[in-house]
């Protein structure tokens, strides 16, 4: 053992010995004392932090009982070959203890294994062949005792393999007490190849646990069939699976390629994902969709997906709803647009077979044989829904005896925004004209949350962050002689010239006295005597923190607006997301 740790209780044991080494760097060579004690014995070296459970040694051993196999690694929830987070996946933390993932690695796994490059983690299981074996001295170095056996067994050309039915949970916090390089813990061994096929079994393997936790799961769990878009149609996946959240799970299924669809958990804290390519695989994802105990398919969208998953709903014997969410069941062009990309005209006269023969479409179907499609796909729903009666009304002209539920979308109330005080810079932002200045004041103002945008009228001479990494927005540059229409148009509360070198006189300036606007400048140069006396005017030192620019911004701006009876909190916020 190495410096950190408290075996005392083993020590009473007759059956342990315990070997001391003066630092955790000096553990490789501890462990190698011990592994000489029982020179006929297989080794299972742990980490301090390994948390084994059940019958993980019995496991371990039969694996290693195979004459060609030289080390055995298993999963684990932290740093090693084959990673499994116990956290991840529907209801896994609250329903779930490392006692019973290793339990379900060792039912649903059972017996099962991957062959990789190396065997690392937080407990590595080493049959004595691998140690006794005879290699040349060049192929023996110093480094990390489970990846140095790995790298031996490959040597003796010994199998080095994951036990898929072993699961030992570890804890990062303990990497402190190893010492040494973190790194060195890693999950892949330097030395070896990436194993792309062996990656591929070892996901296959978690996505066997994946399912069968899911299946543990209370609640039934619905699929949202969509394309991979994200847009209106994803708010709306998101809206729905936040309100049904107490009731039931929510998994999406999207097109990942021409003839591949993806099966995931849309929450944060999952991590499930199942790819499967149709329709080969059509029978293999209804199964896996009762396993894991979906009641109910919702179809969103097809664009992207392949044809064969119109077939899904009768081969998984699963109910399912539709959503319109635009014209995809009439049009293959989704959005009754004509090839300009306005309202097409053709629909309304009922000649869409001539817009079938001039654009392409998906599934390579003419408009007709579209329709008819989608249309018998629709009829067999349990409920096809609308989000407004116009969308229902043109959908049911076209696919006669469809009855359509209409249901505006699901939105919760939104608090009126607050107001937001717009600062504009005038002309080309230089660092001397205050670019640095700008920059920081908007830094400022998006660390404490204030309620302030900033936009630059005009280019700036360097890069400076923008939206949304920063509240500020940039026009670029414009003729001279529209500024003052462009101004107008910006509805600004305050005008800002920041300038770190004494102005001789500034145009710009001109235009914005003649705007009437209030105006924070440096008390620098031209402007101290060209704005005397002007109302609602601030000049600061030249030299201010961001914190007082912005506190003097806020206060004549916050005035102004109060003035003029402005509640414009809205188009502000869209002006600063432009």
């Amino acid at each position: 053992r190495g410096s950190g740790g408290d075996f005392s209780e083993f020590a009473r044991d007759a059956r342990v010995s315990i070997v001391h080494a003066a630092t955790a760097d000096c553990a490789a060579a501890a462990i190698g004392v011990g592994v000489a004690r029982h020179t006929e014995r297989d080794v299972a070296v742990m980490r301090p932090d390994a948390e084994v459970t059940g019958d993980w040694l019995d496991r371990l051993r039969a694996h290693a009982a195979n004459r060609d196999v030289g080390v055995v690694g298993t999963f684990t929830d932290r740093d090693g070959t084959a990673r499994y987070e116990s956290f991840s996946c529907r209801g896994g933390h609250e329903n779930f203890s490392r006692a019973g993932i290793d339990g379900l690695f060792a039912r649903i796994n059972r017996g099962r294994f991957t062959d990789v490059q190396a065997a690392a983690g937080p407990c590595v299981y080493v049959a004595r062949r691998c140690i006794d074996a005879r290699l040349p001295a060049a192929a023996v170095s110093a480094g990390d005792a489970t990846v140095e056996w790995s790298r031996r067994a490959r040597e003796a050309r010994l199998a080095v393999r994951v036990a898929a039915d072993v699961f030992v949970g570890g804890d990062r916090a303990d990497r402190a007490d190893r010492g040494g390089d973190p790194a060195a813990w890693a999950t892949a061994d330097r030395a070896a190849p990436p194993d792309t096929q062996a990656y591929a079994e070892l996901r296959l393997m978690t996505g066997r646990i994946d399912v069968a936790r899911m299946a543990a799961s209370t609640k039934p769990a619905i699929v949202f069939v969509s394309h991979a878009w994200g847009g209106g149609i994803r708010r709306y996946m998101n809206d729905v699976a936040q309100l049904v959240r107490d009731d039931a799970d929510v998994l999406y299924l999207e097109p990942a390629d021409a003839d591949t669809v993806r099966l995931y958990s849309p929450a944060a804290a999952d991590d499930f994902s199942a790819w499967f390519r149709l329709p080969d695989d059509l029978s293999l994802l209804a199964r896996t969709l009762k396993a894991i105990g979906v009641a109910r398919l919702h179809v969103h969208h097809v664009h992207g997906l392949p044809r064969s998953i119109l077939q899904l709903p009768v081969t998984a014997s699963l109910p399912y709803d539709c959503t319109l969410h635009d014209y995809y069941a009439i049009c293959p062009q989704y959005h009754l647009a004509d090839a300009t990309g306005r309202f097409c005209t053709q629909h309304e006269s009922g000649a869409c077979a001539a817009c079938g023969v001039q654009r392409s479409a998906q599934w390579d179907l003419d408009v007709r044989a579209w329709r008819t499609l989608l249309g018998d796909f629709l009829r067999g729903a349990a409920r096809v829904i609308a989000p407004s009666r116009d969308v229902a009304d043109r959908v049911a002209r076209d696919l006669p005896g469809l009855s359509i539920d209409v249901w505006p979308h699901p939105e919760s109330a939104m608090a009126a925004p607050a107001r937001i005080l717009r600062v504009v810079t005038l002309g080309l932002l230089s660092r001397e004209k205050g670019l640095d200045v700008v920059a920081g004041c908007a830094e400022d103002v998006r660390r404490r949350g204030l309620p302030m945008v900033f936009r630059v009228l005009g280019a700036t001479a360097a890069p400076i962050a923008q939206w949304p990494d920063a509240p500020l927005t940039i026009h670029g540059s414009y003729e001279e002689s529209s500024l003052p229409l462009l101004l107008a148009g910006e509805r600004a509360d305050v005008l800002f010239f920041p300038a770190q070198i004494p102005e001789t006189y500034a145009y710009t300036l001109t235009t914005a006295m003649a705007s009437g606007l209030p105006i924070v400048a440096s008390s620098l140069g031209a402007f101290t005597e060209r704005l005397a006396g002007q109302p609602r005017v601030r000049l600061l030192p030249w030299d201010a923190t961001a914190a007082q620019w912005n506190a003097a911004l806020m206060e004549v701006g916050r005035a102004h607006a109060s003035d003029a009876g402005r509640d414009d909190g809205v188009d502000a916020t869209v002006t600063a997301a432009s």
